[in-house]
């Protein structure tokens, strides 16, 4: 859109007694829009000329008609798609500005988009720590050895039948870990330590395996009491969970969305 043609814009308006709320509102626009064509930031699409030719009673070529070049045309248009951004990179952030006012803000787990209009919105993504990571690969790793121990057990002492019951140990053992390096009782895996004693009690005690099997039951009435009581207590510290972190994260950003 070239300045002659944004001023003929202006002048059609006005000839015709509207302003450009009225404009939009009858092109089924923003007001916004109506001033970008008239400001020559914007030009209008094919259907959106159409509509400004009947509307104002001339045809496309009056509308459209200039006495510029087309160099100079392409030159103008060059310019106005050409934008001065300006990028700043930090030890653990980039921020990226435009001429608007508008900026990009990438920061560890955060990215903030600022509009030129002030408006923030940030996209937050949980940052996993160092540790946690450790301790995930090293129940990989152990799950993995128990796999071969029990096949070794199966194939040597024929444990198919009762050996897999530690393939619970990794999970027992690395949610101990977690425990400790959280802080928090809450992340103990008490389901698996629940089934592990269960069979193991009733697999392996010589003599006891036909009578523990119906009261054993009671062991797994520790999954929901644990869970309720450290649960509670962490409600109590303030404490959260990072599940319960993720999901209020995920509501606040459904929540700048509809806003």
């Amino acid at each position: 859109m070239t300045i002659e043609i944004a001023d003929r814009l202006i002048k059609l308006r006005k000839k015709h007694g509207l302003s450009q709320e009225e404009l939009a509102d009858k092109l089924g626009l923003s007001r916004q829009a109506v001033s970008k064509w008239e400001r020559a930031e914007a030009s209008p699409d094919t259907d959106n000329l159409i509509c400004l030719a009947k509307l104002y009673g001339v045809s496309l070529d009056e509308l459209l008609s200039t006495d510029e070049d087309v160099d100079t045309i392409v030159e103008e248009q060059v310019k106005k798609d050409e934008k001065n951004i300006k990028i700043d990179k930090g030890n653990d952030s980039i921020h990226i500005t435009d001429d608007d006012g508008s900026s990009v803000h990438i920061e560890k787990g955060c990215v903030t988009c600022v509009d030129k209009n002030g408006h923030k919105k940030e996209i937050r993504h949980p940052v996993r720590d160092k540790g946690s990571i450790i301790i995930d690969v090293i129940e990989g790793f152990l799950f993995l050895c128990t796999i071969v121990l029990y096949v070794l057990l199966g194939a040597l002492l024929n444990m198919w039948v009762n050996g897999w019951i530690f393939l619970f140990v990794p999970g027992i053992l690395c949610s101990i870990a977690r425990c400790i390096y959280k802080k928090n009782p809450n992340k103990f895996n008490m389901a698996f330590l629940s089934c592990f004693v269960f069979f193991f009690v009733c697999m392996f005690i010589p003599g006891m395996s036909a009578n523990l099997w119906h009261p054993m039951w009671v062991v797994f009435l520790a999954i929901p009491i644990y869970h309720a009581f450290f649960g509670s207590i962490n409600k109590i510290l303030g404490k959260k969970d990072d599940d319960d972190e993720e999901d209020d994260e995920d509501e606040k950003q459904a929540e700048e969305a509809r806003e």
